[in-house]
């Protein structure tokens, strides 16, 4: 079953005549959230779509203000010396903003495991996925290594926006630092080394 978030632009953000899919974590202001931003930019993207939805203290509009939903979202959602490389820190700090905005959504979280014969299932993962995408909350995805798919970070959140699903692929459609990325989740699952996650709010 294929499925999407239902304002397909609603993560676009203007600078000049360039629109972005998502936030850049390059638009950081240090080179140290430059380089481990990826999660709180994610964290920023899920936000800034839910919107609506919350009461942020800060505008969300064209670039300049979305550079400054990250540099807040990163207060909250703060990467260690690895990063953010579990789905703990960031639901952990993602409900701590919740919180302090008095939101009453919360993140809702997948595992998958870093061992192969104690993974579940495409299929359940599909499940989850089109969860929060039929509440039309688009998911993070952490993955710590790309396995097989050449197109993908390892060490690194992505913003999935919809699926895709054939008798034997999930398509996932991220943004991924401003441009959409395309890749087989099924294939992550059986050729990943390491674990991995999502979450979305709801």
């Amino acid at each position: 079953m294929d499925a999407n978030i239902r304002r397909t632009d609603g993560l676009d953000i203007k600078a000049g005549s360039t629109i972005y899919h998502g936030a850049n974590q390059d638009w950081f202001k240090s080179y140290w959230h430059r380089k481990a931003g990826c999660g709180p930019t994610t964290a920023a993207n899920l936000l800034r779509y839910m919107s609506d939805r919350l009461n942020l203290p800060v505008e969300i509009g064209q670039k300049e203000q979305m550079q400054k939903l990250m540099e807040w979202t990163w207060d909250y959602v703060t990467p260690g010396i690895m990063g953010l490389n579990s789905t703990e820190l960031f639901s952990n700090g993602m409900n701590g903003l919740l919180e302090s905005i008095k939101s009453p959504l919360h993140c809702q979280v997948l595992n998958i495991e870093g061992e192969k014969g104690e993974r579940i299932t495409p299929g359940a993962v599909e499940i989850f996925l089109n969860s929060g995408l039929s509440a039309d909350s688009p998911v993070a995805f952490l993955n710590l290594d790309r396995g097989a798919l050449d197109n993908l970070e390892s060490w690194h959140w992505v913003t999935i926006m919809g699926i895709e699903t054939t008798d034997d692929k999930l398509i996932a459609v991220c943004a991924d630092n401003g441009r959409i990325l395309k890749f087989d989740l099924t294939l992550w699952l059986e050729t990943t080394k390491r674990h991995g996650g999502f979450v979305y709010l709801a």
